[in-house]
């Protein structure tokens, strides 16, 4: 009976054991994919910047600089719908598009990708490219987003893309929820990249809508 108990609590052990080392090397992974990736420090002058969703007041006003600064002759928008949990002043923001209609001394181009993800925006990206010509963008999007952003959009544009980032957080801690949310989240639009290869590939349940 002892001998089978103490079996019992070995197993245990090395369960638990395997568990820490898998979670220490997930997170040790997703900080160094994360929150260090590839990004441009100061971008040069291309075809057009490319501004992954949401367009919260944060990604507008980096896009603005960017913009301002001469660097590109076109914005080019994502606006997904807010998603659930979304603070109502950015809600609001997102869904009033203002920046969609101004009178900008650049030109403006506002969608809604299909479908509304990562992957969809650099369809949209690739359909853009091709109509007028571009080999070399700008693409915006958060610190922890860059690492997948370049894996998606890679696949569907293939000329020379620059990654300048802006983060909505001081620092990373990991005693901070908000670090792991983003780390589980980021993991799991890894996982679903990874099981749909190629610009075109979709989830049965999340197709595009092929309007």
């Amino acid at each position: 009976m002892k001998t089978l108990v103490r079996r019992r609590w070995r197993v245990l052990g090395t369960v638990l054991g395997t568990g820490v080392v898998l979670a220490c090397t997930w997170a040790l992974v997703c900080t160094g994919v994360m929150l260090h990736p590839d990004v441009t420090e100061n971008p040069e002058p291309a075809d057009a910047l490319l501004v992954l969703g949401p367009p919260d007041p944060k990604r507008i006003e980096v896009a603005a600089e960017i913009m301002n600064a001469g660097l590109a002759p076109v914005a080019v928008v994502a606006t997904p719908d807010p998603v659930t949990g979304t603070w109502p002043s950015d809600a609001d923001f997102i869904r009033n598009q203002s920046y969609c209609d101004s009178d900008l001394p650049y030109e403006v181009i506002c969608f809604k990708p299909d479908p509304s993800t990562t992957q969809g925006e650099a369809i949209k990206l690739r359909e853009l490219a091709e109509e007028r010509g571009w080999d070399n963008v700008i693409v915006l999007t958060y610190r922890p987003h860059v690492a997948r952003s370049q894996l998606i959009v890679g696949r569907c544009f293939q000329g020379t893309t620059q990654w300048p980032t802006f983060d909505y957080q001081e620092d990373y801690s990991p005693f901070s929820r908000r670090t792991w949310r983003e780390f589980a989240y980021q993991s799991g639009g890894f996982l679903k990249a990874w099981v749909t290869p190629g610009c075109d590939s979709q989830l049965p349940w999340h197709p595009k809508s092929g309007a």
